[in-house]
């Protein structure tokens, strides 16, 4: 019993000994850290929230991770993350729903539908024109099953709230094109949301 007590006290002194580095406007290239949002800028993003457009809808639901485990080659460190599912509906149709991936344990968080860290201000080329205060988030996007070569998807969220109704604009796209390999036709052209921009309202 002694021993086990000892053993958790190492364990807890080696988890909060780590360095706290702030996740905004610090790059990845410390080892054995923690990126903390020391800012609480993610709280602002996580929830609930909904597009929609007559019987068309995308629902996203963003949650918090803290000191989540990040091994690279030659590299380990601890951050703070993002994860989210998201459920989209056209025309009445349901076309993609992973939200109850949220609900499961993924062998890496990177696994998870929609995943990152990346706070984004002023003097960022993703933050042209961006007011001192404002924040985005981008986050990396992926759909189960379906990949489409060529194509790194992200996420850009910024909040845009109107009165006292919280609201977050979103811009969906790729930062590369989409690439055919000669003499063979892609299973997939385009991912089950279309690129674009949506304006989704916080849900309650």
């Amino acid at each position: 019993m002694k021993c086990l007590t000892i053993i958790c006290i190492l364990l807890s002194y080696s988890l909060y000994s780590q360095a706290v580095v702030p996740i905004y406007k610090n790059s990845r290239d410390a080892d054995d850290v923690y990126y903390k949002d020391t800012f609480n800028d993610f709280d602002k993003f996580t929830g609930t929230w909904k597009y929609t457009n007559g019987n068309t809808s995308l629902t996203i639901v963003l949650q918090k991770k803290l000191m989540q485990e990040k091994t690279l080659p030659g590299s380990f460190y601890y951050e703070d993350i993002v994860i989210g599912g998201y459920k989209y509906v056209e025309n009445g149709v349901e076309k993609v729903n992973t939200l109850h991936l949220l609900m499961l344990n993924m062998p890496s968080n990177y696994d998870y539908p929609i995943v990152g860290s990346n706070i984004i201000g002023p003097g960022s080329i993703y933050c042209q024109g961006c007011g001192v205060s404002d924040r985005k988030l981008l986050l990396q996007f992926s759909e189960p099953n379906r990949e489409v070569p060529g194509y790194e998807p992200e996420m850009i969220f910024q909040r845009a709230d109107s009165g006292s109704v919280q609201k977050l604009k979103l811009k969906f796209r790729t930062i590369s094109g989409r690439y055919d390999e000669e003499g063979v036709t892609p299973q997939y052209t385009s991912y089950s949301i279309p690129f674009g921009e949506y304006l989704l309202v916080k849900q309650p």
